[in-house]
C-alpha cells in the first residue's frame, strides 16, 4: 500500500461513525466554497474600509481562482486518476458519486486560491481562511472523494498561481483599477437615476 492511500484510510476511517459529525462535514464540504464566495461578494459591496482596495482583493482572488481551476482542468485532461471509491472500499458519505478525475482537487484548489489571495492582502482574516481551506481539504478526504495527494496538489497549484499573480501584479493592477472605476461609475449612475 502506498502512503497516499494509507493517509486516506487514516482520515476516512472516521466517516460513518457519528451521524452528527458526518452531516456537519458533508455540509461543510458541499457548501463551504459558497460561504467563502459570499465573503468575497460582501467584500466587493461593503462600505467599510477602502472600497477600491477591497474590490482589488476580490479581483485578485477571482483571477487566482480561475487560473488555478483552469490548470486543474488541463491536468485532468492529461491524467485521469479515479476517485478513491472507484478502486477501494471506502466510507463514502457523498450522495453524488462523481466519476470525474480525483486529481487534483478542485475544491481544494478553489478554497486555497481564495485563502491565499486574502492572506496576501489581509493577514489576519486570510489566516482564518487558510484554516478553513485546510478543513475543506480534509473534509474531501473524510467523505471519501479525494486522496490526500489530490487535495495537496490542489493547494500547491493555488499557491503557485498566487505567487505568479503576485509577481505579475504590475500588469493586472491597472486592468483591475479600470474595472473598479467602470463599476463605480455605472453604480453611481444607477443610484442617481
Amino acid at each position: 500500500m502506498n502512503l497516499d492511500y494509507q493517509l486516506f484510510e487514516m482520515i476516512n476511517q472516521f466517516a460513518g461513525k457519528n451521524h452528527l459529525i458526518d452531516q456537519m462535514v458533508i455540509l461543510f464540504s458541499k457548501y463551504g466554497p459558497i460561504l467563502i464566495g459570499m465573503v468575497f461578494v460582501w467584500l466587493w459591496f461593503t462600505k467599510s474600509g477602502n472600497k477600491d482596495n477591497n474590490r482589488q482583493i476580490v479581483l485578485f482572488a477571482l483571477t487566482i481562482t480561475v487560473i488555478a481551476l483552469g490548470l486543474n482542468k488541463l491536468i485532468e485532461m492529461m491524467y485521469f486518476r479515479p476517485r478513491p471509491f472507484v478502486d477501494h472500499a471506502v466510507n463514502l458519505l457523498s450522495e453524488k458519486t462523481s466519476l470525474d478525475p480525483s486529481f487534483p482537487s478542485n475544491h481544494s484548489a478553489g478554497s486555497f486560491a481564495l485563502a491565499f489571495a486574502l492572506f496576501w492582502k489581509r493577514r489576519k482574516i486570510g489566516g482564518i481562511f487558510l484554516v478553513f481551506a485546510v478543513l475543506m481539504a480534509l473534509s474531501r478526504i473524510f467523505i471519501g472523494v479525494h486522496y490526500p495527494l489530490d487535495v495537496t496538489a490542489g493547494a500547491t497549484i493555488a499557491l503557485l498561481v498566487t505567487f505568479m499573480v503576485i509577481w505579475q501584479r504590475h500588469l493586472l493592477e491597472p486592468l483591475f483599477n479600470l474595472v473598479i472605476r467602470i463599476f463605480s461609475k455605472s453604480n453611481s449612475k444607477s443610484v442617481n437615476l
